[in-house]
């Protein structure tokens, strides 16, 4: 899982390297049959050899691929004379022909896949309950991280006194074996003081477990929550900031002590789905309020006017650009915006995110039928306007 330290080194030290640099996207998914026999170190070569990129450097690639046991679905690489950075992802990337299994560029550093999707995957802070304690996992990019020892500062002596009606935990005994002094507890008015005594108990623990939490999601930057297996009350205890970010609830796993595979499994279906809901959300808004076609949205967006701009995950998009810079969805268009000025087709791939970042623009991308939808009722780009 890619860390705050390796963040800040793609964008501080790989994004303003000096060209030339191979930038390398290469599909290693396993699952995809056209990487059998590892036909993605030819698709590598093949590219180097058409962009012409250095014998020595291309060797060193082509070696590291060649000894290279996939790890993930995407690989990407960041390789110069004094540079070879290496990382494994089990995601797709945005702005990457799928098809193709290979995107090699030499020259500038072309990180735009890369750290669009950092901004695109959110991560996720999952909290899984059970019998013996409380674990918090970081979903990240497809990985899965557990926080050791999150709640350690937490008071569990009293742990055994959370029933099966405060967990909702099966197999846990609703009524514990002793009272606070060690005497059996009974019916009548002692166990409704018991009974008590564990509520307030409980809703203190919870309480001091919100608090944990919060810190914990402030340190990591988790943006998101999901409760695995965490009572009704518990939530309820939980900071306004923390509870603003729980996106489900799902029943406990019924594994005694659930791996960090298997939790990751249980909740991946359900970022997936809170994923595409906020895409969806997204795409209405734009129906109802905002721009839709190649041309409208790259004239609002060079005239400062958009708040974000909606791209469909694979962009294969050609636009033109004029000599001072104006890109236009026609080659007509980019003339008759700057007369006299020289005009080249370019991949607005490449040059949307130069405009986005220029005018302080958000790009938000979308996935599969939400993709569909934006090429079909806006024209395969949309923009919401600042005003």
């Amino acid at each position: 899982m890619l860390n705050k330290a390796q963040i800040t080194y793609l964008q501080e030290a790989i994004a303003p390297h000096p060209a030339p640099l191979l930038s390398l996207y290469l599909d290693v998914n396993l699952a995809n049959p056209d990487n059998s026999g590892k036909a993605y170190v030819l698709r590598a070569k093949e590219a180097l050899e058409r962009l012409e990129v250095p014998s020595a450097l291309s060797k060193k690639v082509l070696e590291r691929l060649q000894h290279y046991i996939p790890q993930g679905r995407t690989r990407a690489l960041f390789v110069a004379e004094d540079l070879f950075e290496d990382y494994h992802l089990q995601v797709e990337l945005p702005l990457l022909e799928p098809r193709a299994g290979v995107e090699a560029h030499w020259g500038p550093p072309y990180l735009a896949p890369l750290l669009f999707a950092l901004e695109e995957y959110q991560r996720y802070g999952v909290v899984h309950m059970d019998q013996e304690r409380l674990r918090l996992f970081e979903v990240f990019l497809g990985e899965i991280e557990e926080v050791a020892d999150a709640f350690r500062l937490l008071d569990t002596h009293n742990w055994r006194y959370l029933g099966e009606d405060r967990t909702g935990t099966p197999g846990r005994s609703a009524a514990p074996a002793t009272s606070d002094v060690g005497v059996a507890a009974r019916g009548g008015s002692g166990k409704d003081h018991f009974r008590r005594r564990v509520d307030e108990w409980s809703q203190r623990f919870f309480r001091e477990a919100g608090v944990i939490l919060q810190q914990q999601m402030a340190q990591r930057g988790l943006e998101r929550l999901i409760l695995l297996g965490v009572p009704e009350e518990a939530r309820q205890a939980l900071p306004r900031p923390v509870a603003e970010k729980v996106v489900a609830l799902l029943p406990p796993l019924h594994t005694a002590t659930p791996s960090p595979a298997e939790v990751l499994k249980t909740v991946s279906a359900t970022i997936e789905a809170v994923e595409r809901r906020e895409e969806e959300a997204l795409l209405s808004q734009a129906r109802e309020k905002g721009v839709g076609g190649l041309e409208q949205v790259l004239s609002l967006l060079q005239e400062g006017r958009l708040q974000y701009v909606l791209v469909p995950w694979h962009l294969q998009e050609k636009a033109w650009r004029s000599g001072d810079g104006w890109v236009g969805s026609s080659f007509q268009a980019a003339q008759a915006h700057s007369p006299g000025q020289p005009v080249e087709e370019v991949e607005l791939k490449r040059v949307l995110p130069e405009l986005a970042a220029h005018y302080g623009t958000k790009l938000e991308f979308v996935h599969a039928e939400v993709a569909e939808r934006l090429q079909q009722e806006l024209g395969g780009l949309a923009g919401m306007p600042r005003w």
